[in-house]
C-alpha cells in the first residue's frame, strides 16, 4: 500500500507521513508496511497485538511498528488522528530494517537517531502511552499544523515545517517513554527502584521544556518541598534539579539543530528560552560551539560516515 503524501511543487517526490481523522478508531486504515501513531481522545478500546491483550483508556497515544497486528475487541474510541510514517521522514538514513540490526543503538548514539523505542517494543503495554489532556492539547496542536503543512503545501519549505511538527510529536512520546521506564536505565546504577512520584516530576518537566521551570513551579504544581524535590534528583540521578533541566534542553536543542530547518528563535521557544540570542549563548556555554556551527559539523559527520554508508550499501545489494 502506498504510504505518503505527493509534493504538489514536484510530483516526482513524496513525503514519507500521512495523517487522518476519523471519528472511530478502526485497524483497517493502518498499514503493514510503515510505523504508525493512533492518538485517541476520548472512550477506550480493548484490543489484542500479536497474542497479548491491552485494556487502553482514553487519552492515549498508540505506538506501532509495521509487525504489530492489532485486532479490536471492544471499541468505545471517538476524535481519533492516526499519522502513518516511514522513519526515513525523520532521518533518510533510518530504513526499518537498519532500526533492526544489532548496529542500531550504536548509530542512534553516534548520529543522535531517534530510538523509537515506543514503537520496537516487544511489550505492547509499553507501546500505548497514557497522556494528560495538557500533552493531548500540545499533540493535537503539532498535528493540525501537521496535517495544514501536508493539505496547503503553501510554498517550498512545507516539508520542513511539516517534519518540525512531526518531531514534535515524536520527542514528546519518546520522553514520556523513557521518563515511565527509567528504572530500566538508571536502577542497574543505583539499586532502587525509581519512585512514581519522581517519575511524575520527570515527565512534566520533560513535556514542558517550552514553559519556564523552577523549583517554585514545581512546587506549586506538586506540593512537594523545593530541597524534596532536589533530593529527589540527588538520589535517583545523582544530580540537581537545574542541571538536569539544562542538560534536558541542550539534547532537545541538539535534536532540532541535527533534524530539523528549525531557526534559532524556534528551537529557543521549544526549549523554554526567551530568544534567539540566549539560545545561542546558552548553546555555547553548553558545547563551546554555536549552533550554526554544530548544525554544520553534525551535516558533515552524516555525509562522510563510513559506517553508515556501508550499512546503506549493503541494503542496496
Amino acid at each position: 500500500m502506498f504510504i505518503g503524501t505527493i509534493n504538489k511543487l514536484d510530483v516526482n517526490r513524496t513525503v514519507l507521513v500521512e495523517t487522518h481523522y476519523v471519528d472511530r478508531f478502526d485497524p483497517t486504515y493502518l498499514s503493514n508496511d510503515c510505523f504508525s501513531i493512533v492518538i485517541i481522545k476520548n472512550g477506550s478500546l480493548t484490543v489484542r497485538i500479536e497474542d497479548k491483550y491491552c485494556h487502553i483508556p482514553a487519552p492515549v497515544a498508540i505506538c506501532l511498528d509495521e509487525k504489530k497486528n492489532i485486532k479490536v475487541l471492544s471499541n468505545s474510541s471517538s476524535d481519533v488522528r492516526i499519522i502513518k510514517f516511514d522513519p526515513q521522514f525523520l532521518n533518510v538514513n533510518m530504513f526499518i530494517d537498519t532500526i533492526r540490526s544489532c548496529k542500531y543503538e550504536h548509530l542512534c548514539q553516534q548520529h543522535a537517531f531517534f530510538q523509537l523505542s515506543p514503537f520496537v517494543t516487544d511489550d505492547i503495554s509499553k507501546s500505548c502511552i497514557r497522556i494528560s489532556k495538557d500533552v493531548l492539547n500540545k499533540i493535537e496542536s503539532s498535528f493540525d499544523n501537521l496535517t495544514k503543512n501536508l493539505e496547503e503545501q503553501a510554498d517550498w519549505y512545507w516539508s520542513c515545517r511539516a517534519r518540525s511538527y512531526f518531531i514534535d510529536i515524536i520527542n514528546i512520546l519518546e520522553r514520556i517513554y523513557h521518563n515511565f521506564y527509567i528504572e530500566e536505565s538508571y536502577d542497574v546504577c543505583i539499586k532502587v527502584a525509581i519512585s512514581s512520584e519522581f517519575k511524575r516530576l520527570l515527565t512534566y518537566i520533560n513535556t514542558h521544556l517550552e514553559e519556564k521551570q523552577t523549583l517554585d513551579s514545581l512546587y506549586s504544581m506538586f506540593r512537594i518541598n523545593k530541597n524534596q524535590i532536589e533530593n529527589l534528583f540527588k538520589e535517583y540521578l545523582n544530580t540537581t534539579f537545574y542541571d538536569y533541566l539544562r542538560n534536558r534542553r541542550f539534547e532537545e536543542a541538539t535534536y532540532y539543530l541535527r533534524f530539523t530547518e528549525l531557526d534559532g528563535e524556534q528551537i529557543a521557544s521549544r526549549i523554554g528560552l526567551s530568544s534567539s540570542q540566549n539560545f545561542c549563548k546558552f548553546f555555547k556555554k553548553m558545547s563551546g560551539t554555536t549552533p550554526n556551527s554544530f548544525r554544520k559539523e553534525m551535516v558533515a559527520k552524516r555525509k562522510n560516515d563510513a559506517e553508515l554508508s556501508e550499512i546503506i550499501c549493503q541494503r542496496k545489494n
